[in-house]
């Protein structure tokens, strides 16, 4: 009677058995799984997902700041700095705010649901205005919470709404009264409520749903749909942003993406339109103060012209340089004309008889000095053809003599006076030299300057003719500006089926969770549970205890039923014991107690159905009770007598059983604790311990084992009763050999507890 040895091994069949013996687990696990499936499917609002393409013509670097969606971590560049493959998430927050202005995201419109409201879309039968010019605190607005309209009568209606708000989660309770068209207060801010006469929606009649609205704070809802919102942007030779989207309901999903590439188009033309007129504004600033430059340098150009009195330098020089030659030709003959003077009056006054040269000869054209002179030389030469022929007493001689004389003053008298004019006309020519000449040592200063304010005329000139023509080239280009950017692929959904819930993969997690489920159980029980499992955990905790008997579960309640179905494996289980007894029985009485391991096995089963078969064996057995019975139940056997033992001891009994020649007396018992402290123990011949997997704990025998070291308990021997490893045939739904089919309630009780 010695246990057999533990296989360490990892035995897989039985492994398998296991977990296939929880199917009952797996059954409730998935029937519950598919009612939350169900349950999913009718109170969650399907969500759609969607997708747009942006087409930027030019690829952008990654530090532009016209970029619709920036990385999310650092990545490796390409040759052209460009950022490609990345998966992007939406950062342009204004775009995304006038997507939320222009949609009127700011409140959100629902219809009240069991457990999850759903958004009203477009279709909502309520319009809600803020008054935010009430709103001293944006904190104490009750941004987030729902509120509904309830008994909706005609214009007047209960408006009802709970929950917490702000970030001191300040709470608010409203139910109050209220009419479409008034303003009604909530905490800090007052909203209007008022009925969209169109929408198909009613909000009062006997099929009418409760709807009511949610206020956004718009800066919270612009961050949530940055969140929710996903771009990936590919570099080649244009940039594509792919934006992705998903949410509900599908409408809003395809609004938003539509609006996103709106809006991003209109702003980057914006963009260009601002970053052109900017441009053009300078341009015309630049052309206006150009002309000035320009109108100023011509004004002194002019000015310097006229004050210089010139307007060639070339030309200018080339007049000076004649007029000096002019000037110094007038100055020699004024010169020439002087010296005939004085040589004429010296000559004159010496009265030297060489006759005076022609004033012709000397340039001078004055006929009164000619005629003078001629008039003097032809005197002279007649005075001396008289004076040669000796005629110098002739009366004509003399007359002659006192003509040349007189003709000499006159001469003498006329010369003063042309010397002093001639003088004059030297002294201006040369001052006029003298002008000339400090005006010709002024031309390379005046050269310079004027080459300056020319060259300064010349290039206001060309600056001004270049910037007209950017202008004008910038005012064509901004009367045909096209955008860069523009949608190439508008919003569209990319499943016509929800994204979620999706039913198959809902029902796909539901049986991949129910087949889970027994395997978490196994794992759990065995890492958690202090439960006898088998002959292997009884012989681990007592190794010299036999196990005598593994008795498997039988569908007959009672022993007189077992008694009369010897092929049930119960049956024989329990003959088999009873054979093992009568082996070791010697002479007299033998008193074996029944107890179990902690006090929950069926004790009282286990010791009925051992003294029935031993009486059925021919044996005289006395079956000794907790409780009053009568000494002969119907059925049993002619050799098993049943009395009650309450407050009769264990020799009391044992002498009781010789005077009635009782070969075998079982005791019923109750567990091991109350074994090691009952009187007179060693009465006993021997105890057997019922032990059953999913009752007796590892504890019971531990307890056991210590009161058996001590030596206060009779020899032991195991009894595992109940054993389910086997089990019935269509899980009992079938009638197995010696057995009897199980009843409805048994049979979902058998395989539940078989399970855990």
């Amino acid at each position: 009677m010695t246990g057999t040895n533990l296989n360490e091994d990892t035995d897989l069949k039985a492994f398998l058995g296991k977990y296939l013996r929880a199917w009952p687990l797996l059954g409730v696990v998935g029937l519950a799984l598919l009612a939350l499936v169900v349950v999913i499917m009718m109170i969650v609002q399907p969500m759609y997902s969607a997708s747009t393409s942006i087409l930027i013509e030019t690829p952008m670097r990654h530090d532009d700041p016209n970029r619709m969606v920036q990385p999310t971590e650092p990545v490796a560049k390409t040759d052209k700095n460009y950022y490609s493959n990345e998966q992007l998430r939406m950062t342009s927050e204004p775009i995304i705010r006038r997507v939320v202005d222009r949609l009127g995201l700011r409140t959100k419109y629902v219809q009240e649901g069991m457990l999850i409201d759903w958004e009203v879309y477009k279709d909502t039968p309520i319009q809600v205005e803020l008054d935010t010019s009430t709103v001293h605190n944006v904190v104490h607005v009750p941004y987030g919470v729902a509120f509904y309209l309830h008994d909706v009568q005609g214009d007047n209606f209960k408006l009802v709404g709970d929950g917490k708000y702000g970030p001191d989660d300040l709470e608010i309770e409203l139910e109050t009264d209220g009419k479409f068209g008034e303003w009604i207060q909530l905490d800090s801010a007052r909203v209007r409520i008022t009925r969209v006469l169109k929408s198909k929606l009613p909000l009062e009649s006997d099929d009418a749903e409760n709807y009511g609205f949610v206020l956004y704070d718009p800066q919270g809802i612009t961050l949530g749909l940055m969140g929710s919102v996903l771009g990936e942007l590919s570099v080649a030779e244009a940039t594509t942003v792919n934006i992705t989207m998903t949410g509900a309901p599908k409408a809003k999903v395809l609004d938003i993406l539509n609006g996103i590439g709106a809006e991003y188009t209109g702003h980057h033309l914006e963009q260009q339109k601002s970053e052109l007129a900017k441009t053009i504004t300078m341009l015309e600033g630049e052309i206006d103060r150009n002309t000035g430059q320009l109108n100023s340098t011509s004004d002194q150009l002019e000015k310097f012209r006229t004050e210089a009195n010139v307007t060639n330098m070339e030309h200018a020089t080339i007049l000076l340089q004649e007029g000096l030659k002019s000037l110094d030709a007038q100055r020699e003959s004024l010169i020439v004309q002087s010296n005939y003077y004085d040589n004429l009056v010296k000559l004159l006054k010496t009265g030297d008889d060489a006759k005076p040269s022609s004033p012709k000869a000397y340039g001078i054209s004055d006929p009164l000095l000619n005629d003078m002179t001629t008039k003097y030389a032809t005197l002279q030469s007649d005075i001396a053809v008289l004076q040669d022929e000796g005629k110098t007493a002739n009366p004509s001689y003399t007359r002659m003599v006192r003509l040349l004389d007189q003709q000499r003053q006159n001469i003498l008298s006329s010369v003063e006076s042309f010397k002093a004019s001639t003088k004059i006309s030297l002294n201006n020519v040369e001052a006029q030299r003298r002008d000339l000449t400090a005006q010709q040592s002024a031309i390379p200063r005046l050269d310079r300057t004027l080459t300056d304010r020319e060259r300064d005329q010349r290039t206001h000139e060309a600056v001004n003719t270049d910037l007209l023509t950017r202008l004008s080239n910038l005012r064509v280009q901004l009367a045909a500006l096209a955008p860069e950017v523009s949608v190439t692929t508008p919003a569209y959904l990319t499943d016509m089926d929800p994204f979620f819930p999706d039913p198959v993969i809902l029902l796909a997690v539901a049986v991949l969770l129910a087949l889970l489920a027994p395997l978490g159980y196994l794992i759990i029980k065995a890492l958690f549970s202090d439960k006898v499992t088998g002959a292997s955990t009884l012989v681990k905790a007592m190794p010299d205890v036999p196990v005598v008997a593994r008795v498997p579960y039988t569908t007959h309640k009672d022993p007189g039923a077992l008694l009369a179905n010897p092929a049930s494996a119960a049956h024989v289980e329990i003959a088999k014991l009873a054979a093992l007894l009568e082996h070791a029985h010697t002479t007299g009485p033998e008193l074996d107690l029944i107890v179990g391991a902690g006090g929950k096995e069926a004790v009282g089963d286990t010791s009925a159905r051992l003294a029935w078969i031993l009486a059925q064996r021919g044996n005289r057995v006395m079956l000794v009770q907790e409780t009053e019975s009568m000494g002969r139940q119907t059925g049993a056997p002619s050799g098993l007598t049943i009395f009650a033992a309450k407050g009769i001891s264990l020799p009391a009994i044992k002498t009781r059983a010789q005077e009635d020649g009782a070969s075998f007396v079982i005791i019923e018992g109750t567990n091991g604790d109350a074994l090691a402290i009952m009187p007179q123990v060693a009465v006993l011949d021997r105890a057997l311990v019922v032990c059953q997997p999913g009752n007796t704990t590892k504890g019971d025998l531990e307890k056991m084992a210590i009161s058996r070291a001590n030596g206060q308990l009779p020899p032991l021997m195991f009894v595992l009763d109940g054993l389910k490893d086997k089990p019935l045939p269509w899980f009992g739904l079938a009638k197995k050999k010696g057995e009897k089919r199980l009843g409805f309630l048994d049979f979902f009780r058998y395989n539940w507890t078989r399970a855990v």
